[in-house]
């Protein structure tokens, strides 16, 4: 279905997301990255003395806040009694402080975050093949292949698509989840432990997903695999969050089933992603649908993406303008239900969005007169602005929206230089495309290209305004 690489023509979202900062100048330093010694000596953060214990405490307080569930941590549990568990797993602490420390300040962040990314680099360079694996490494594989891009400051900082692959292959094998190779579960979930233990392998599995169609590689799920992620469905104690977690898995595979299928098979995509949302309609008068409704028009995004790009398709008036429709509904739904929760969103939220704006962009660039008749091109200039504004008003510079406003922001100048804002803001005008050493000096091991062996991709595929 999918190539093992990145091969082809087509680029993928997240890739794409990659090379506009690229593009843009923004390039990692991998002197900075360090091996890691077998022999090494295996400590946590507190006893190597990275993180002191009264650092620690608040930070496993915010992640088992606003991340806990995603890792089935108990909420009775105090932190200082998580704290005291997690230094069980030197990885799984890691990970959990590192996501923390980005929504703390600059000061800490700044003196902290990339020494802790190094450490799980190392850890989990040295404990990926190990075998068995405890249900702490699967908690912490969900955490970093959800939040790699927040963790680096980069999409693909960490492979998650690797990641999260070797962490499902380890789970066929494993205990924890009681797998064959064949997908088989030894039971539907009949208590609440059951229960916890198939939301991280349903977690992991959602994660795999996102990057398989993120990166266009192939998946290591079958279909019986995601079919055993609802019976969950079948427990009582069921949460909202899992089943938005249960359809999503069902609408990536899709996804990953027909949007990337050779021939472009518009009508057939469009009736699986009917068929998705018929399935799964009551969970859309549900809260947090945004979320549900985002990913289904990245879906439609995805496939007319394609549709352009493989010459499947004339290039006409309607399928454009659907296209920068649906992309503004995304920008829209995002900044309209934005509440306390935004800033924790998970990585992909981000690339949706960010991809929803490159998009505008570059339909703008590459067909400005095809949507002059229909669309009103300084509203649609106007919407990239706000939303670039919007990411860097959600959190201090070491975040992750903070990251994409700045690429939003930078691609937009680099495109459409014509359509400049009349006030821009401080941080619009900081993102200069010609980025200066200072500027990248920000963004730690920040996108990228070398990462598939130096291959960079056209960053305008060949859309051919006068085919069709």
């Amino acid at each position: 279905m999918f190539d093992s690489g990145i091969a082809g023509s087509f680029q993928a979202p997240v890739i794409l997301l990659r090379d506009v900062a690229s593009e843009v100048g923004l390039s990692p330093d991998d002197r900075r990255i360090e091996k890691f010694s077998r022999n090494q000596e295996r400590r946590d953060i507190l006893s190597s003395g990275l993180l002191k214990t009264e650092e620690a405490i608040p930070l496993i307080a915010l992640f088992q806040e606003h991340y806990g569930r995603w890792v089935s941590f108990d909420t009775a549990t105090r932190p200082e009694m998580l704290l005291h568990q997690l230094r069980s797993s030197p990885l799984l602490l890691a990970a959990c402080c590192l996501i923390a420390i980005r929504h703390t300040n600059m000061e800490l962040a700044g003196r902290l975050a990339d020494p802790l990314f190094q450490e799980v680099k190392s850890l989990l360079t040295g404990t990926i093949l190990s075998v068995p694996q405890s249900v702490e490494f699967f908690q912490a594989s969900v955490v970093l292949s959800f939040w790699s891009t927040t963790i680096g400051q980069s999409p693909l900082s960490l492979d998650s698509w690797l990641l999260s692959g070797f962490a499902l292959q380890h789970g066929f094998a494993s205990a924890v989840f009681s797998l064959s190779a064949e997908g088989t579960i030894g039971g539907r979930p009949k208590s609440k432990g059951e229960l916890d233990r198939l939301c991280i392998w349903n977690h992991l599995c959602l994660s795999h997903l996102h990057y398989c169609v993120g990166t266009r590689r192939t998946a290591v799920l079958q279909r019986s695999h995601v079919d055993r992620c609802r019976w969950i469905l079948d427990s009582d104690h069921a949460t909202n969050f899992e089943c938005r977690i249960i359809a999503e898995i069902y609408l990536y595979w899709t996804i990953y089933e027909h949007c990337y299928s050779y021939p472009v098979d518009l009508p057939k995509i469009q009736a699986a992603l009917r068929a998705w949302k018929l399935d799964w309609e009551y969970l859309f008068e549900q809260p947090r649908t945004q979320f549900l409704q985002m990913g289904l028009h990245f879906a439609h995004l995805v496939a007319y993406d394609h549709s352009l790009k493989s010459r499947s398709a004339a290039v006409r008036e309607s399928l454009l303008s659907e296209m920068v429709r649906l992309s503004v509904h995304i920008i829209s739904m995002a900044m309209e239900t934005a509440d306390d929760r935004t800033r924790h969103l998970s990585d992909h939220i981000y690339h949706m969005i960010t991809f929803a704006a490159v998009t505008i962009c570059r339909l703008l660039h590459m067909y400005e007169s095809q949507l002059t008749a229909s669309n009103d091109l300084a509203e649609l200039d106007k919407t990239v602005l706000t939303l670039a504004t919007w990411l860097h008003s959600i959190g201090p510079p070491c975040h992750v929206a903070h990251t994409f406003g700045d690429v939003v922001a930078a691609f937009h100048k680099k495109l459409r230089p014509s359509a400049q804002p009349t006030s821009p803001t401080l941080s619009y005008q900081e993102a200069d495309p010609v980025i200066d050493v200072d500027f990248a000096s920000l963004f730690p091991d920040l996108f990228g290209t070398n990462l598939l062996g130096g291959t960079t991709p056209e960053l305008l595929p060949d859309w051919d305004p006068n085919f069709g």
